[in-house]
């Protein structure tokens, strides 16, 4: 669990969690949330504080008062009235665990009246999951409240729509994410205006790729794209892919084909890969739209294969993918 101490430093979604504070304490606030909010935006931050609002005993406005015995509990991890369910990595969410987090909401309330129900990813139910679950929503028990978080570009059930107040939680601005990750204790830097483009100004990413060093990672492995492409041969690229978990480097050369696109088409904005532009547009100039584009294709039918196809080696994948780009875009 994380803190919940921290969201009024998450000034881009601050105002939304003032409001839906504000309702409830109104008198019209809604027993489900459907918050969407891109990953990695501060959306688990937001729910966690939330869920510790409403189970406080004494509420302080929009604050949580942080000492009842409820905020204790929570902080600690051990309140009885708070249900987190997430998947598991690779996998959905199942019928059994929302039957036994349902079937612990028709029992009295082991603190306060309220329960809160925290579904993380609500996109990853199945589909007997989600048929439970909307049950629970229709006639749902007093002082029970129920907060699913999506990613904004899942589509998610009609019926789990209508049945939830539907909120979305703003990505930050440039300036707003550039000062929140000084004020985690990275300096202003190139790097850090490259953790926040390479990650579409998701700030949690954008701090993970710092932490990990994944700006200069990606640097590098651009550059090994650069020679594979100079010199059309395979063992260019390869031996520096991670057999282990090739996606972000697919969506590394996916953004640098992306602008080389744009580049191609005029378009100068909304550029993930700046600090490559002059690869970029030399790129651009060299190879045809319509090739750029078939190398795009390639690389998202990779990215696809590895996430949805089990049991077949990798390896051959990616070699399959990169032998298609040389004959099809470098060659073709």
């Amino acid at each position: 669990m994380v803190s919940t101490t921290e969201l009024t430093h998450l000034t881009w979604l601050y105002p939304v969690y003032q409001r839906i504070t504000q309702a409830f304490l109104t008198g019209h606030g809604h027993h489900a949330l459907l918050l969407r909010t891109p990953n990695d935006n501060g959306g688990e931050q937001f729910c966690f504080t939330l869920a510790q609002w409403l189970l406080c005993e004494h509420k302080q406005a929009e604050q949580a008062c942080g000492h009842c015995r409820q905020c204790q509990l929570f902080q600690h991890q051990s309140h009885p009235d708070f249900y987190w369910i997430a998947a598991e990595k690779g996998k959905k969410i199942s019928i059994e665990s929302i039957r036994e987090v349902i079937d612990k909401l028709s029992r009295h309330s082991q603190q306060t009246a309220a329960k809160v129900v925290y579904i993380q990813g609500v996109e990853l139910l199945t589909e007997a999951a989600a048929n439970a679950l909307l049950k629970t929503l229709e006639e749902p028990t007093e002082h029970c409240y129920f907060l699913l978080q999506t990613d904004i570009e899942h589509q998610l059930l009609a019926t789990i729509y209508s049945r939830c107040q539907l909120w979305t939680l703003p990505q930050p601005t440039l300036d707003q994410a550039v000062k929140w990750l000084i004020e985690q204790g990275f300096p202003q830097s190139e790097a850090l205006q490259t953790a926040l483009t390479m990650n579409y100004y998701r700030p949690f990413a954008a701090k993970k790729s710092l932490e990990e060093g994944e700006v200069a990672q990606r640097l590098d492995f651009l550059r090994q794209f650069w020679k594979f492409y100079r010199n059309k041969n395979l063992l260019m690229l390869f031996p520096y892919v991670q057999l282990d978990n090739p996606i972000p480097q697919l969506n590394w050369i996916e953004a640098f084909l992306m602008d080389t696109l744009k580049c191609a088409l005029g378009i100068h904005t909304g550029w993930q890969c700046q600090d490559l532009r002059q690869g970029v547009e030399t790129l651009a100039q060299q190879l045809p739209a319509l090739k750029i584009y078939q190398g795009l294709s390639i690389i998202r039918q990779m990215r696809t294969d590895l996430l949805t196809i089990n049991g077949v080696n990798q390896e051959l994948i990616v070699v399959d993918g990169l032998i298609k780009i040389i004959e099809e875009v470098f060659e073709g």
